[in-house]
């Protein structure tokens, strides 16, 4: 059961005034960054004292400048989750230098999260919007286990992007026709050309300082799967990869060449191990294609808990909050089951 009587998901009609502080523009900053982030992600992030934090990112969505909601529950609710839906955030960090102009790109995606209603449709229970919520999650708790990497390796999230700095583009691949005999799908290609969409849930760039000048930067695409997108769609999807790839379609579109790997994280090992199978089909990658080009990991990996350093194991927590060096770890399969890490230079 769904509680929109959650007292804490209304605002007050007459927030008391006050001023900005640096606290509150470093929040700001990296709700931007990031779009959707949990409490206990912002205040690692963002640093100092966590109790303070948490006065100062209520008292920003009392006065409307950020948004929120929590995952309801039966007996309590989840942390609470943030987000920018009001452009008075980016006008805030205009204001204060911290940001040179609002962008066109971030007014849109401001307008889509003010359209969608995130907050209320979490407390109504909307599937659809609560699936995208969660989608949009996972790409968040990647980004913050790479940028938090910095703090514990050498390695450097240079840069990052999502959405739609990333929608919009296609790749002309043969046409195929499926069938489906005793609960097993077949493909095959035909003369006719079709465009598949390329839109990665991220594109991210490594660097590597202590490599050889040239050969510091490793190139990813990443995708979020939740297991909820059908064999055949993913089929299409690895396609669309294959072929973009291979063709050196993203050194014009992106900027850069080679890609290093395309990320996929997913549910479970069973979902992994059927998703490996289907990126060795031949007309994907077969014995005589990059398969190596596709690396696979489980988001139970990161969601699992475990006892927090912070609090002298006083308190669990998912390892992605303790130990977010760890997506840098031997944790990401090859279809052939080998294993790699975001810091291999070339697979063997």
């Amino acid at each position: 059961m769904y509680m929109a009587s959650f007292k804490k998901s209304v605002r007050p009609e007459m927030p008391r005034a006050g001023l900005v502080s640096e606290r509150d523009l470093d929040l700001i900053e990296a709700i931007l960054r990031y779009r959707f982030i949990p409490a206990s992600a912002l205040i690692r992030v963002v640093g100092g004292n966590e109790d303070v934090t948490h006065r100062r990112l209520r008292k920003l969505w009392e006065w409307g400048t950020i948004n929120r909601w929590a995952f309801p529950g039966l007996r309590t609710h989840s942390e609470f989750h943030y987000y920018l839906d009001n452009r008075a955030a980016l006008d805030t960090l205009v204001l204060h230098e911290r940001l040179p102009a609002a962008g066109v790109g971030m007014l849109d995606e401001i307008r889509d999260n003010r359209e969608r209603g995130s907050a209320a449709a979490v407390l109504r229970g909307q599937h659809m919007q609560l699936g995208f919520l969660q989608h949009s999650l996972m790409i968040s708790r990647m980004h913050f286990m790479l940028e938090m990497s910095e703090r514990a390796t050498e390695c450097l999230l240079q840069s990052w992007a999502q959405g739609s700095q990333l929608a919009g583009r296609k790749v002309d691949v043969p046409r195929i026709k499926s069938s489906r005999v005793d609960n097993q799908y077949f493909w095959q290609e035909s003369q006719s050309i079709e465009r598949l969409p390329i839109e990665p849930d991220a594109l991210f760039t490594l660097q590597f300082s202590t490599r050889p000048e040239g050969d510091q930067l490793a190139h990813f695409f990443y995708e979020a799967d939740r297991g909820t997108m059908t064999t055949t769609a993913m089929f299409r999807k690895f396609r669309a990869y294959w072929h973009f790839v291979k063709k050196q379609q993203h050194r014009e579109a992106f900027g850069f060449h080679p890609v290093r790997a395309v990320l996929i994280e997913t549910t479970t090992e069973a979902r992994a191990r059927r998703l490996m199978e289907l990126v060795r089909h031949p007309l994907i990658g077969g014995s005589d294609r990059r398969t190596g080009l596709f690396w696979f990991t489980i988001s139970p990996l990161f969601t699992n808990k475990e006892p927090s350093e912070e609090t002298g194991g006083a308190r669990v927590l998912p390892r992605w909050l303790t130990s977010p060096d760890g997506v840098m770890g031997p944790i990401w399969a090859m279809p052939d089951g080998n294993l790699r890490t975001l810091a291999d230079v070339k697979n063997s």
